[in-house]
């Protein structure tokens, strides 16, 4: 019977040492017997950080699992984030499809996505209209060119930037680190053609712009956030995987960022940055040990993006 995702939230915050209760809420990812069982039904079977891809007759089926990932590695799990994320990418994919062309074709269920199987361009594509970040550590310690793109001298901490910029990364494999990399070298790597990054990067920045405009009307500020694209047979590129989520995003809170940037505070944030800054604190940046998030953090985060999920939505979040 399906539950609301709040509810569960709540009850795990008042049992928070109960595993049976904390498991009964997490999907970890497919078993090996799954894996057999999918195979054996013709399909083609990824396994990426957070998703599961199932890949037949030209169609993917996308599997949100509840695995939480920081810094390319895996962090531990959030009850019922993989329902969270599918329900977000579904709002995102069917606004981005008004604008640019998308992969999406239909939600599957609480945590799954049908869309196209295309072929990947092996380059993430990170949106930034704020100096945050990696951007923002990477700033303070005197760069000033990242992939590319110069920025001046003088620039404040989470400062919006003088307008949007494109620093693209390679596309590593699961759980390995992506690097930046430049427009130039992207192309001279073959990774695409002049012609498909101008269209990549337009609709990078058209995307952004959309997800700019509906997220500002709740009162929230979209910093950054990354993109991939895929190609069809015939050549065309459209948007595929997650938009928008705050797996794939930097979002703040609107009404509290001028008063706390004026008092030398972090805006208020509405994302994984409270994973990772609580990581750096125990001085772990993706190298090493993974140190044990509390799960009354973990339940934090999930919060968190369940506000993200229910307001984007307008109804409440429920759970098989």
């Amino acid at each position: 019977m399906a539950a609301l995702v709040r509810d569960i939230y709540q009850d795990i915050s008042n049992n928070p040492s109960n595993d049976r209760l904390w498991n009964a809420h997490i999907w970890q990812g497919p078993t090996q017997s799954d894996v057999a069982t999918w195979q054996a039904q013709g399909f083609g079977v990824y396994q990426g950080k957070i998703r599961t891809v199932l890949s037949r007759d030209g169609r993917i089926q996308m599997l949100h699992s509840d695995r939480l990932t920081a810094f390319d590695r895996l962090i531990d799990y959030v009850p019922c984030k993989g329902v969270i994320l599918s329900t977000i990418s579904k709002f995102w994919l069917e606004e981005a499809s008004k604008q640019v062309p998308t992969h999406f074709i239909q939600g599957l269920g609480p945590r799954a996505l049908l869309t196209e199987n295309l072929r990947p361009i092996k380059a993430e594509v990170v949106v930034r209209g704020y100096l945050a970040g990696s951007l923002l550590r990477a700033y303070l310690a005197g760069e000033r060119v990242f992939c590319g793109v110069s920025l001046p001298d003088g620039l404040a901490p989470y400062q919006r930037l003088p307008e949007p910029i494109i620093t693209p990364t390679t596309k590593a494999a699961a759980f390995e680190h992506d690097e930046s990399i430049s427009r130039e070298e992207l192309l001279k790597k073959g990774i695409c053609s002049l012609n498909e990054w101008d269209q990549i990067s337009a609709m990078a920045l058209k995307v952004y712009s959309l997800g700019t405009k509906i997220l500002a009307q709740k009162e929230w500020i979209l910093v950054d956030t990354k993109y991939e694209f895929g190609k069809n047979q015939s050549g065309e590129i459209k948007l595929i995987d997650e938009v928008h989520t705050p797996d794939s995003s930097r979002l703040w809170l609107a009404a509290t960022f001028d008063e706390r940037l004026s008092q030398g505070l972090a805006p208020e944030m509405l994302d994984k940055e409270v994973i990772r800054r609580w990581l750096l604190d125990q001085g772990f940046s993706g190298y090493g040990d993974v140190p044990a998030v509390p799960r009354s953090l973990l339940i934090e985060l999930g919060k968190i993006y369940l506000t993200v999920a229910e307001t984007l939505t307008g109804r409440p979040l429920f759970a098989p």
